[in-house]
């Protein structure tokens, strides 16, 4: 999938001037390059995004059932694996607090056990860590 959305970047994909409200507090208005266009270059509306979904998941092989709420999980991923806070993948997402996007996404974040465990170990003087004190305080 992405070699298909990397190629349909590349024919073509012109920016837009869309309303960005992400930051409900801070809405700007920004160029967006986006993946699904009106046939006029503009951005697709909710009436029209069926149709235009259906033939741009055709034209990349997806299967029928999967919906344009897997790009959304897709995107979640992608900036997770990247190394995105959970607030950043909050405000991306449009997620009303963090804890929905924990809530949604914890999975997606394999090594947060291991890494608190490290931490500890590391306070507890076990392993050299940022977290390892420099004089005991017990």
């Amino acid at each position: 999938m992405a070699v298909a959305l990397r190629q349909h970047l590349a024919d073509g994909c012109d920016a837009v001037e869309v309303d960005d409200d992400a930051d409900r507090r801070r809405p700007v208005r920004r160029a967006a390059r986006l993946l699904f266009k009106g046939v006029g270059g503009e951005p697709v509306n909710a009436a029209t995004f069926s149709r235009t979904w259906a033939s741009a998941r055709e034209a990349v092989g997806l299967p029928a059932r999967w919906g344009i709420h897997g790009l959304r999980h897709y995107y979640a991923t992608v900036l997770i694996h990247a190394g995105a806070s959970v607030k950043t993948v909050q405000l991306a997402l449009g997620h009303s607090t963090p804890t929905i996007t924990l809530n949604t996404y914890v999975h997606e974040w394999p090594d947060v056990l291991d890494r608190t465990r490290l931490l500890i170990d590391g306070a507890l003087g076990q392993h050299k860590t940022a977290a390892t004190p420099a004089v005991s305080r017990a």
